[in-house]
């Protein structure tokens, strides 16, 4: 690809920002991770209640261990971005935007700021059939190694 087509492509993609997710974003939080249609296309299917999303969402942000960035991109917040330890040298990332802001290259420009950021190994769990989040985690280097049950493990190493 030429440098010309790189970076008219890029122009396309929205600008994006990463900041601290803070107690006053718990709501929104939940309302984009629980969402049927996320849930539909996540490992745990299963809602919680928002009750209980505050819960741990308090304990999260107190621990300080794992981040959480709220996405922003114009006209304001429209995901959420969340790295957990898992071990073995490994963050699990998870992500969730907006119905408006899928399809934008968003979470795309959301998934290479976290790892730029975190300039760690990562590893990212997708259900096979999620063909949109395959292409995302894939454009931004992550590499599908491991198949079980329907369910990929995507692998991003800052070293590769």
């Amino acid at each position: 690809m030429t440098a010309l087509a790189t970076s008219t492509i890029t122009a396309r993609l929205p600008m994006v920002s990463l900041r601290r997710a803070s107690l006053h974003d718990c709501e929104q939080i939940w309302r984009w991770n629980f969402a049927p249609d996320v849930r539909a296309r996540s490992k745990h299917p299963t809602i919680v209640s928002f009750a209980e999303h505050a819960r741990w969402f308090s304990r999260r942000l107190a621990e300080g261990h794992d981040p959480i960035w709220i996405i922003e991109a114009l006209p304001g917040s429209v995901g959420v971005v969340r790295l957990d330890t898992v071990g073995g040298g490994f963050t699990r990332i998870s992500i969730a935007l907006a119905p408006g802001a899928r399809g934008h290259g968003i979470g795309r420009r959301a998934v290479t700021a976290v790892c730029r950021q975190w300039d760690r190994p990562i590893c990212a769990e997708i259900l096979a059939d999620n063909l949109a989040s395959r292409a995302c985690f894939e454009a931004c280097g992550f590499r599908s190694v491991v198949e079980c049950d329907g369910l990929l493990t995507y692998y991003w190493d800052p070293e590769t």
